[in-house]
């Protein structure tokens, strides 16, 4: 059995986004990295603890300490936090700074509350707030292999707005806008989650996404149409 697909599937879905691997490229070398280092220091301590441990008529060892170890063990960590960092942010600011979101993007208003999700679209003349927006609640569907910029905000108290399967994960803060962007590969229908306790109804904070053709989206979109009137 392949170890490394058992536990992309038992940590994490497969990615369903465009940056998901590199998420998951960053975040498996630091649990590889930090797990093999636990695992080292944790053997070591039970083997000393094991073999220094104390006996009768031997006199305790008593160490001044060991520059060149010492020297060692402080840059190798140093250098791996220093590369960490560095993917990190470049990864992060991709995927947090406006000016460098992919352009002509499709933009969804994203609004939480207790407990709901509200996802309000641009309807033809591709301006908000006008008579031909499209609004749905909970369910909300994106056409593959585009853009969408999501406008995040709440209500209310904070919402964790976690879509796991497209790696998105943001609170939803009142009187804040929070801006992410997503872009998916894999038609199909996913999992939303609200990672933040909102109140008593908490378990009913979830809804669905669901990456559609272009055929596919387009006839989703009249069916919201004729529902709305």
């Amino acid at each position: 059995m392949d170890f490394s697909h058992f536990l992309s599937s038992w940590i994490l879905p497969p990615p369903g986004s465009t940056y998901g691997a590199s998420i998951d490229s960053i975040y498996y070398f630091i649990l590889w990295i930090t797990g093999a280092i636990f695992v080292v220091t944790e053997a070591l301590l039970i083997a000393f603890s094991i073999r220094y441990r104390r006996k009768e008529g031997r006199r305790a060892y008593y160490s001044h300490g060991h520059t060149a170890v010492e020297i060692i063990w402080t840059v190798i960590p140093a250098i791996l936090l220093i590369y960490m960092g560095i993917a990190s942010q470049t990864l992060w600011s991709q995927l947090r700074q406006p000016g460098k979101f992919p352009s002509r993007p499709l933009v969804i208003r994203v609004m939480a509350e207790q407990w709901l999700w509200h996802f309000k679209y641009a309807g033809a003349d591709g301006a908000f707030d006008t008579d031909d927006d499209l609004n749905v609640q909970n369910a909300f569907h994106i056409p593959i292999d585009t853009p969408v910029r999501l406008e995040l905000a709440s209500q209310d108290v904070i919402h964790g707005f976690y879509l796991p399967d497209m790696r998105v994960h943001q609170d939803a803060v009142p009187g804040l806008t929070s801006l992410l962007w997503l872009q998916s590969n894999k038609a199909g229908t996913y999992e939303l989650r609200c990672t933040q306790f909102c109140g008593t109804n908490h378990y009913e904070m979830k809804g669905q996404l669901t990456v559609d053709s272009s055929e596919a989206y387009k006839a989703w979109q009249e069916t919201v149409k004729a529902e709305a009137f």
